[in-house]
Order: C-alpha cells, then sequence, then structure tokens
C-alpha cells in the first residue's frame, strides 16, 4: 500500500515533465514555422523548410533559414534573400547576394532571365523590373554617357590572365545592341528600385550597388497558380488552416501576364 502511494506522486510528476516537454517543443516549433530574420509570419502559400506539419515541398515556395538567419528561396538553381512578403499584392521580394560594402568583389550569380519565366508551369511573373548588365571591355566603351564606369571605384583592372579591362554596367533602357564588340556580359539582374527606375545609368557605381540590394518583386501568377490545380495542392498541404475554397477563388483568374513586356528589349 506504501508502495502505491509512492508510486502515485512518481507517476503525476512524469505526466507534467512530459506535458511539459511537449508544450515547450510545440512553442519553438511555431516560431520555426512562422518566422526568419526580419521575415515573420511566413503563411500560405509559402512554408519553411523542414516544417514537421507540411510535407508539400516544392522549389516555387520553400524557403529556408540560413546560418545568418536569413531567409532564403531556392529558384532555378539560384539563391535568393528574401526582403519582403507581400500577401496583399501576392508578390515576394528577393535579391541575390550583393554587398554594398565590397563593391568591388565578383558578381553574384545573375538573377532570373526571361527563359526561366517562359514555361506556363512556373508561377512567378515579373513587371515593372528594371534590367541591370554588368560588362567587361578590353577598350574604353565608345558612348560612355549610358554605361556605369565601375574601374574608376576599384584599383583591380586586370583578369586573372593579367590582360587589363574596363568594367560597366548599363541599368535601365538598354539592348544588347548597345554592347560594343570589345565587351562581354559579365552578370544580368533586375531591380524593382524606384530609384534604378528613375535614374537608370546616372547613377554611382557604388548607388548602383546599393539600390540592387533592394531586389526584384517577382508577383504570383494569377492564371498558372490561383486558376490551376497546383493552389489546391498547395492549400491542401496546410491542412485545417488553409480555406482551399477561399484562398483558390475563381476571382484570381485571368490571362497570364507577359514576362517579356519587360526583358524582350534587351534581346
Amino acid at each position: 500500500m506504501a508502495l502505491s502511494s509512492v508510486k502515485k506522486p512518481l507517476l503525476l510528476l512524469l505526466i507534467l515533465v512530459l506535458f511539459s516537454v511537449t508544450c515547450s517543443y510545440a512553442n519553438q516549433n511555431q516560431q520555426f514555422i512562422n518566422s526568419c530574420g526580419d521575415i515573420h509570419n511566413i503563411s500560405f502559400p509559402f512554408q519553411l523548410q523542414d516544417n514537421p506539419s507540411n510535407t508539400c515541398n516544392d522549389e516555387y515556395f520553400t524557403l529556408s533559414c540560413d546560418g545568418n538567419n536569413r531567409t532564403v528561396l531556392h529558384l532555378f538553381s539560384r539563391k535568393y534573400y528574401v526582403k519582403s512578403i507581400n500577401y496583399t499584392g501576392l508578390s515576394i521580394r528577393l535579391a541575390v547576394g550583393f554587398q554594398s560594402n565590397d563593391i568591388c568583389s565578383s558578381f553574384p550569380p545573375s538573377s532570373l532571365t526571361l527563359l526561366d519565366l517562359i514555361p506556363a508551369s512556373v508561377p512567378y511573373w515579373v513587371q515593372d523590373a528594371s534590367s541591370v548588365v554588368f560588362l567587361s571591355c578590353e577598350n574604353p566603351v565608345q558612348y560612355p554617357s549610358i554605361y556605369i564606369n565601375k574601374t574608376g571605384y576599384c584599383n583591380s583592372t586586370r583578369d586573372n590572365s593579367g590582360n587589363g579591362y574596363y568594367s560597366y554596367a548599363v541599368a535601365g533602357d538598354f539592348s544588347m545592341w548597345d554592347v560594343t564588340d570589345s565587351c562581354l556580359v559579365e552578370a544580368f539582374y533586375l531591380s524593382s528600385s524606384p530609384l534604378v527606375r528613375e535614374r537608370g545609368s546616372n547613377l554611382s557605381w557604388l548607388d548602383l550597388n546599393k539600390e540592387l540590394e533592394y531586389g526584384f518583386e517577382a508577383s504570383l501568377d494569377m492564371g498558372s497558380f490561383f486558376c490551376s490545380s497546383m493552389c489546391r495542392e498547395r492549400a491542401s498541404c496546410f491542412g485545417d488552416s488553409v480555406n482551399v475554397t477561399a484562398v483558390c477563388d475563381r476571382q484570381y483568374c485571368g490571362s497570364k501576364s507577359s514576362a517579356w513586356s519587360n526583358l524582350s528589349e534587351i534581346f
């Protein structure tokens, strides 16, 4: 009888400990699901990688949290830092890994290109984004007014073989026909920065690099996402937390907005 009376408090203590651990894990899990760095309340259609309550992982909507507590989206084999998510305007602002305090380093991988956005299955489109092209030239350019000169800001003007070169960037209204024969395209980026759109190649090299940290807006395409089975498939992954009918309503349906409108001019 005495042994039984001892077991009861021990059993109760064990239950309380297990309950405390479960609640603590649930709270940590909830924090993991909802935020990473400056990006808070992450929700449909996006999710953080390794979310234990969501098994539907795909390239377009799965975000990760890197070692520096920055939200990352891996898209088309490229790494983008998530600057913001607009759930009202249905867009996500992405940036490549520019460092404005190190403007003479090598270029990060190029951002989205026209070819990335052509397939109908791609749920993103880009509108009102300026193109920014980085060039490496053997000789000084003939029409410097449309080029932003990097060479004046950076001491290194030699490639790995020791040959001299001139580095430039062109922002805004630009065609590949404007590239002179002695120049090669080093990298291509998109920018939704209002300052890049307004001033284009009138920016300094330093200001341009700062503005590229702003990133570009990638909007969810109404036609290929909200009006397709993709939306319902994504919504079903979130269980009861997402009203499938509400988020995949046909009011969003419309023709696919063309990604060619801004990008085709440079090709």
